[in-house]
């Protein structure tokens, strides 16, 4: 069974069971109001079976659906017994709304084509108590009677087969959403998976792939430089499973996450300065910062650790600022080097058509978060990398705004290169 027909299935269920519901209340004032008179032991059977037939789909309808939409015998039974206590109970008894309940089941049930033929039954039989004037003998003649009466039972079905296309309409449509969310969602995901590569294991993949090609050349000329940069090969190789643990463990919940922004952000810049020996100052408004949700927590962290990652290998910064400030509606990032600075304006497009994904990566990482993020020119040299995201008041609609109208094409994370190329002064 697909999708798409098991949640037509369970929405159909519940609309036959209001329905059946509805006859069943229609039942049991029927039976109250009929005189004593009228109930004869051939009507009380007639209800009996009225009401074993209604409880039956009642309570299995997920079982008997299958067997009653090829098998449209249970509803002729049903027209049988409606005609029997119509008979009894009179044209113009509470039981006629049970009838119509009957129409309008089998235009939920049978659609179109299979519940004209009930719809003819159940006119007929209704004439036929009407026009003897049964159970009394007294023949109805009116217009209301034998004309208007009768057409409700093809407006019944006509409603019923309404709420049958209209639930199936509703089901494509919940079925293509759904289809299209998992298919948004994993683009979203393959593109988040290849900023993180870009991020961490790209570039240091790129120096192994590039020095093991030269390597056998190195070997026949100069065995000497060659065991060094079997050495140089051997270190990145463990630089590159370093950094394969650190990216499967940033595609996982952190527990960094679960650390105040500020207090976050400042580990990630010690630990940064660590590794790398360059110095960098940490500066937060204190007490102004409201803490966001932890997606944009996450591409915050990101957004820094590529930024310090460019002022170190690109830039050649001596010292690094990252800073911190805002309040309930705007936060903002900024990390600021002394380094080389731009020699031109960033163009994100044409960095990514030469390649280059890592200021691409910081903007779509920003407007994910439904922020803006800029990179330019320090006054006395150097860059500023800069991002404004919401508050956290209204950062949830504004990231799913930002979600939806993200481009999720996933660039190609091109493996070439080597380390050193990554100093030449080319920012990613």
């Amino acid at each position: 069974m697909t999708d798409q027909t098991y949640i037509s299935d369970e929405w159909m269920g519940r609309l036959v069971r209001v329905l059946i519901v509805f006859r069943t209340l229609v039942l049991l004032i029927t039976v109250l109001v009929l005189p004593s008179a009228n109930l004869t032991p051939v009507v009380a059977v007639a209800v009996a079976l009225a009401a074993v037939i209604s409880y039956l789909p009642l309570r299995y309808w997920n079982r008997i659906a299958g067997s009653l939409a090829r098998h449209p015998a249970y509803l002729a039974v049903e027209v049988l017994l409606a005609t029997l206590i119509l008979a009894a109970a009179g044209a113009r008894s509470p039981f006629f709304y049970f009838t119509l309940g009957t129409a309008a089941l089998a235009g939920v049930i049978y659609g179109r084509r299979g519940a004209v033929p009930f719809s003819a039954l159940l006119m007929a039989a209704y004439e036929l108590v009407a026009l003897e004037g049964l159970p009394t003998l007294h023949p109805l003649h009116d217009v209301q009677s034998v004309v208007f009466a009768p057409l409700l039972y093809p407006a019944a079905v006509v409603a019923g087969i309404a709420a049958r296309e209209l639930i199936e309409r509703g089901v494509q449509t919940e079925v293509l959403l759904r289809d299209r969310t998992e298919a948004l969602g994993a683009e979203r995901e393959r593109l988040r998976v290849a900023r993180e590569l870009h991020d961490s294991l790209a570039k240091t993949v790129e120096g192994l792939a590039l020095s093991a090609s030269m390597l056998p050349a190195r070997c026949e000329r100069n065995p000497g430089v060659a065991a060094r940069v079997a050495r140089e090969l051997a270190e990145d190789a463990r630089q590159a499973a370093l950094e394969a643990r650190a990216l499967m463990s940033d595609l996982r919940p952190s527990a960094v996450l679960d650390l105040p922004l500020a207090e976050a952000l400042r580990r990630r810049a010690e630990s940064f300065a660590e590794r790398s020996g360059v110095p960098v100052r940490f500066l937060a408004a204190a007490g102004t910062v409201p803490d966001p949700p932890p997606q944009t927590k996450h591409e915050l962290l990101r957004i820094m650790g590529e930024a310090l990652a460019n002022a170190f290998r690109h830039g050649g910064a001596s010292e690094i600022t990252v800073s911190l400030d805002g309040g309930p509606g705007e936060m903002r990032l900024a990390v600021a080097d002394n380094g080389h600075g731009l020699p031109h304006p960033v163009d994100v497009e044409q960095l990514k058509t030469t390649g280059h994904f890592g200021v691409a990566g910081m903007h779509e990482r920003a407007r994910a978060i439904g922020g803006a993020l800029d990179v330019a020119a320090a006054d006395g040299g150097g860059t500023v990398v800069s991002v404004r995201v919401p508050g956290a008041s209204d950062a949830s609609e504004r990231i799913e705004r930002a979600a939806q109208e993200l481009d999720v094409s996933v660039p190609r994370v091109r493996i070439l290169g080597l380390r050193r190329a990554r100093r030449s002064g080319v920012r990613a």
